[in-house]
């Protein structure tokens, strides 16, 4: 085909504004360092999730003549706190199946992260009574969390 014939090669040629190219290179900076941002995000999560996730698997496979068993058998006030961490613990893993709000998001990141710290105090540390108290707490302040999303979420539901 014959470019002389083609109704483009009759337009205008136009190049862009001189001040176009700084805003389309700011903006693809901008988007860099989103992506950059994120994928910190996402790995500090990570690496949260695998602490945490190591101090359970520690936890878990304790030997059954760890000082841990035998000083525990010794002091209920320990015991109950262990226990009532336990409950705590399930009942978040009921919980996580929820939806969760944007707005709690950040604050259970925080949580985790501090639930995390606290575990690994408590792999050194698996007799200090307040330590399990403690994470007790954690723990209840993230079903507190997930169960108002949980209610938020089916109001909405159920107001549509």
């Amino acid at each position: 085909m014959n470019d002389d014939t083609n109704p483009l090669n009759n337009l205008p040629r136009l190049e862009p504004p001189a001040a176009l190219w700084p805003a389309v290179r700011g903006e693809l900076d901008q988007r860099r360092r989103d992506r950059q941002f994120r994928r910190w995000a996402q790995a500090s999560m990570a690496v949260a999730a695998v602490a945490v996730l190591t101090v359970v698997v520690v936890l878990i496979q304790q030997p059954a003549d760890h000082p841990f068993d035998t000083l525990a058998a010794d002091d209920p006030a320990l015991i109950e706190a262990r226990q009532f961490s336990a409950a705590m613990e399930a009942q978040l893993r009921q919980q996580h199946l929820g939806a969760v709000s944007s707005a709690s998001v950040e604050s259970l990141v925080w949580l985790e992260n501090e639930l995390g710290w606290l575990d690994t105090r408590l792999a050194s540390q698996p007799n200090d009574i307040e330590l399990w108290q403690r994470r007790a707490v954690l723990l209840a302040e993230m079903n507190r969390l997930y169960e108002r999303d949980s209610w938020q979420a089916q109001l909405q539901l159920t107001s549509i």
